[in-house]
């Protein structure tokens, strides 16, 4: 049955061997995704962290935290939150002529 459908594409029947499987893709892709995500998205963390109740644990993570979300500023990481931001508090403070 498989035969009688010509593909116009060459097929090899064997995988390549550096190929990746499908959930080898699937946790890739999640990787790569969360790492920017952690990257480009450090001041929310950081935010995250300044609202967790004191303890021992949490001053750790603030710092860290803290840490992550400074070395991402310098480096420029947090330039597209920051022009997304300004860009609403444009709008927010716009004087729209139908909201007299």
């Amino acid at each position: 049955m498989a035969d009688a459908f010509d593909s116009p594409i060459d097929i090899d029947d064997q995988p390549s061997p550096t190929a990746l499987g499908g959930r080898a893709q699937v946790a890739t892709s999640v990787g790569i995704a969360a790492v920017l995500l952690l990257l480009l998205n450090a001041h929310a963390l950081a935010l995250w962290a300044d609202g967790l109740k004191p303890g021992p644990r949490t001053a750790g993570i603030y710092a860290a935290a803290q840490g992550l979300s400074s070395r991402t500023a310098a480096r420029g990481l947090d330039a597209p939150r920051a022009t997304l931001r300004a860009g609403w508090q444009r709008l927010q403070a716009a004087d729209w002529p139908d909201q007299r």
